[in-house]
């Protein structure tokens, strides 16, 4: 569980949401003076999809930590945010070292401004600073630029990507591995188009591959590519695919394909090449006698391409067709939606609107007043005319007015004053029918007295300020 803290708040909003959007935050971490780890601790810490995130997407950080010195109780801490308490953001997430032990920790968290590097902090159970790292070089890209991730055991041979925008005015090639990509759905939303090309993908866990299915389902373009190692790339991904691949064959050239690109293939034959039969909903984007070589398939708002042939090999492996063929995937991306709430005036004061401390009715506060002019003056007039000390009004009428005070105070606080109120509103975008959508929800949270909050969500939350 990831806390987000706020504290010495009357009335604060947070927001959880798939997409999402921060005010601009400063870094500020605390260095650890002593740059060398205790003995036998191992810490490092990767930061978005290969230094590459987006304004306003989760920004992955996934943490290693390996123990063998004296065990650690703790917690693995990320702050960010301006130079005031009020604006820093503080992540955490508890974390048990024994003896002997190596932990692996995602945090997903939200930053929006230019930021070089983050920090990670080791601490015990005492606030105690263990040991301090730095991320990698982070590199923020703008929100409509078209970012691709590439898991493949030679990442390098889709460094050409770059160069295959499609619609976009720009495209960034991430390469990763299955380790890092998240579990948490709405982390996914910064990545554009995922390749997998001859990785096991039955190593994915289960979170991962729900992740995955959630971003293909809301507009994500996943790619698997076929050849030799088809069998690992399709291993738990082959529900999803447009076609059902059924082995694998050699052949001596796939003419169709050259001649659909306008581009002969700079090495000859032969190929290496994934059979499959085309699935129900599959639609054949380029083929060779009617085999699948890049077929594709609607899923949800996203889509899923199956590419028969491996690009790390002959004949797409330096192809000057391999652009257009892309190109091809590159222009079925969707532009990206403004994940945001349209009118956020309007959204704020809806989640800060508190109906539930309306006034008294008319009624009750007549019956009140009544109540108390009755007290105040004939009442209080007979009671000392019968004593004879009408002189002591100057006493009386201050003490029952001060009394009548006490009284509507205790009445409104018993009344109103304990109650914490939440306010949500819900903001779904996705196909119509599907089981997936992204969700924002701004969440107004009403405090009737100054004090310290820990407002615990979900794991695959994500949760920031609502400017």
């Amino acid at each position: 569980m990831i806390l987000v803290n706020k504290s010495h708040l009357l009335r604060f909003l947070l927001i959880i949401l798939v997409g999402s959007f921060l005010p601009s935050l400063t870094l500020h971490a605390q260095e650890n003076d002593d740059p060398q780890p205790p003995n036998g601790l191992t810490l490092t810490a990767v930061a978005g999809y290969d230094g590459f995130y987006k304004p306003d997407h989760g920004l992955p950080v996934i943490v290693n930590v390996a123990n063998n010195g004296p065990a650690i109780e703790g917690y693995l801490q990320l702050v960010v945010g301006g130079n005031t308490f009020d604006n820093e953001l503080i992540y955490k997430s508890p974390i048990s070292l024994p003896t002997q032990s190596e932990k692996r920790v995602p945090l997903y968290i939200h930053l929006p401004s230019a930021v070089n590097r983050l920090t990670v902090e080791l601490r015990d159970n005492n606030n105690d600073l263990i040991y301090a790292v730095n991320t990698n070089t982070l590199n923020q890209t703008s929100n409509d630029s078209l970012l691709y991730g590439v898991v493949s055991p030679d990442p390098g041979e889709y460094s050409f990507l770059e160069s295959v925008t499609g619609t976009r005015a720009r495209a960034e090639v991430a390469f990763l591995d299955l380790a890092q990509l998240p579990d948490v759905p709405a982390v996914w939303n910064a990545l554009d188009i995922l390749v997998i090309d001859e990785v096991d993908t039955a190593e994915l866990t289960t979170a991962q591959l729900d992740a995955l299915i959630g971003w293909v389902h809301t507009g994500g373009q996943l790619v698997v590519a076929g050849g030799p190692g088809w069998q690992k790339s399709t291993a738990v991904t082959v529900d999803l695919l447009p076609v059902t691949p059924t082995g694998s064959e050699s052949v001596d050239d796939l003419p169709a394909l050259s001649q659909s690109i306008g581009d002969p293939f700079r090495d000859e034959g032969p190929y290496i090449i994934t059979t499959s039969t085309l699935n129900g909903g599959g639609e054949l984007l380029y083929h060779q006698d009617g085999l699948p070589i890049l077929a594709r398939q609607d899923v949800g708002q996203g889509g899923v391409y199956f590419l028969a042939l491996d690009p790390k090999l002959a004949p797409l492996r330096d192809w000057d067709g391999s652009d257009l063929l892309w190109a091809v995937i590159a222009t079925f991306t969707p532009d990206p939606s403004p994940w945001t709430i349209r009118n956020s005036y309007s959204a704020a004061t809806a989640v800060s609107s508190l109906p539930s401390l309306a006034l008294p009715s008319t009624l009750q506060l007549v019956l009140f007043l009544l109540i108390y002019v009755i007290i105040v003056g004939p009442v209080n007039y007979f009671v000392l005319k019968r004593r004879g000390r009408l002189e002591r009004s100057w006493i009386t009428i201050p003490i029952i007015v001060i009394c009548f005070t006490v009284i509507a105070y205790f009445t409104g606080f018993q009344l109103k004053g304990n109650d914490i109120i939440i306010n949500q509103m819900a903001v779904a975008q996705g196909q119509m029918g599907s089981d997936y959508m992204r969700v924002q929800t701004p969440l107004g949270i009403y405090s009737p007295k100054r004090g310290t909050y820990d407002i615990q969500f979900d794991y695959t939350h994500l949760a920031r300020p609502f400017d």
